[in-house]
């Protein structure tokens, strides 16, 4: 509440200052709109003939997207809020959308097994933006709590509530050059009720093999730092970025990309990117070895565009330990920028990926609001197993915007296969099978009230 209150005051001190300067010719552009959604998902892990469920949440909520618009073209305040509930879920599966009943600090499997599913309600956005042109420098910053979405660090928004982060935004716009950062204190996830909470990593459940689990609180994580450039020559688009986990992990990346336009409504879209991590610290644990963690990977893609049809390939690969793609326990803050990240994660050590995709737009048919794609991924190679280790996943969805008098309205479903299996500890010669298969269906409809 402190940095709410703090928030609030610096935003009516510049406001009523900026009043008292042009007190006759305040400009002000605000807009509300409200947005219902309603998701049923479904999963099973149908290896060995078990046919498990793993998932089965069927939820629905309403949020609040609140915006002053730029005050006289300086300043302005978002606010995001909303709630999600639930309509039927089974218990003791892992809710994605809303949060699971409480645990003790240890608990046992049949306490796991009989959580219920708690609706979730607060406030996801609370943000003060401003932005300045000195000269021909565009300057933009935002301060507060928001969804961020950086090359290397972000916030995941794929469930019915988006998760925030807590911090500090700037960008400085250059003619074709645009130099950002982002300074991060803490975070929210997306089925949290809370505004804010402090950063931790290494969180984790301790199996205390006598029927009970622990769970261990993880360390404080001071801050999440963010800077990068983007860069347009000739058509090419420069992006680099450098993050800092402080304590915990370093991360680089860089891409580069160009479209080439083929006539006759054809266009060649091609990209080459480039990350790579690295030990920030004390709180990121060594490897077994005794070594400090690194990891890089590589992702190429090449895209056809027909009129309103596509068609890609995307190549990954990835050298030295997994890929790890969050920076902390909160905010959902996992990201693998590449290609190969589907319904799986292609990025373990070792591992080289493949992914064909494809989607048309019904436009020319008289349908612009349908739209259906689809894709293929497959990897194997991955260092920590033998070598009979292989993956692979096919999807499909389907989607409808309404129009006329149903426009807000959209409607999509979506489905994954997802196979994968491989010998992981080769002294016990474990084997490990996963046939994942899920299905989901959203309705969402957006009304625009001013």
């Amino acid at each position: 509440m402190k940095k709410i209150t703090l928030l609030s005051a610096a935003i009516a001190a510049i406001v009523a200052s900026h009043s008292v300067q042009a007190a006759e010719s305040i400009t002000i552009d605000p807009s509300l709109k409200l947005t219902y959604k309603n998701f049923y998902w479904t999963g099973k892990d149908k290896a060995k003939g078990t046919n498990k469920t793993y998932r089965d949440e069927w939820v629905h909520g309403v949020i609040a997207d609140f915006d002053t618009g730029y005050i006289n073209d300086v300043l302005g305040v978002v606010m995001t809020a909303g709630f999600a509930e639930v309509i039927d879920a089974k218990d003791g599966i892992g809710y994605t959308s809303v949060a699971a009943q409480s645990l003790p600090t240890t608990y046992t499997q049949a306490q796991l097994d009989a959580r219920e599913a708690n609706g979730v309600a607060g406030v996801q956005q609370l943000y003060l933006k401003a932005k300045y042109t000195l000269g021909e420098v565009d300057l933009r910053a935002d301060f507060g709590v928001k969804k961020r979405d950086y090359a290397l660090t972000g916030n995941s928004g794929s469930r019915l509530l988006a998760a925030s982060s807590d911090g500090f935004d700037f960008s400085a716009t250059y003619k074709d050059l645009t130099v950002y950062g982002a300074h991060i204190t803490g975070a929210s996830n997306r089925n949290a009720s809370t505004l804010s909470e402090d950063l931790t990593v290494n969180s984790k459940v301790v199996d205390n093999e006598n029927g009970t689990y622990t769970k261990v609180p993880g360390d404080k994580l001071d801050y999440i730092q963010v800077l990068g450039a983007d860069y347009e020559l000739a058509g090419i688009g420069f992006n680099v970025e450098q993050m800092d986990a402080k304590d915990y992990l370093k991360k680089h990346f860089a891409m580069v990309d160009y479209t080439y336009d083929l006539g006759n409504d054809m266009s060649l879209y091609g990209d080459a990117r480039y990350a790579q991590a690295k030990d920030g610290g004390n709180l990121l644990a060594d490897n077994a070895d005794g070594s400090n963690y690194k990891s890089s990977w590589i992702n190429l893609n090449l895209q056809l565009n027909v009129g309103n049809a596509f068609a890609a390939v995307g190549y990954n690969k990835t050298k030295d330990n997994d890929w790890i793609d969050a920076n902390a326990d909160q905010g959902n803050t996992g990201v693998f920028n590449s290609t190969l990240s589907q319904w799986a994660d292609y990025s373990m050590g070792g591992e080289k990926a493949y992914v064909f995709m494809a989607g048309y737009n019904f436009a020319d048919l008289g349908l612009p609001g349908l739209t259906i794609s689809g894709h293929y991924a497959e990897g194997d190679g991955a260092d920590t197993y033998t070598n009979d280790f292989e993956r692979s996943e096919w999807g499909t969805s389907v989607s409808y915007a309404f129009g006329g008098q149903l426009e807000g309205l959209a409607v999509k479903w979506a489905h994954w296969d997802y196979d994968m299996k491989g010998t992981k500890d080769v002294a016990n010669a474990t084997q490990e099978k996963v046939n994942e298969v899920e299905d989901r269906i959203y309705l969402t409809y957006t009304y625009a009230i001013f």
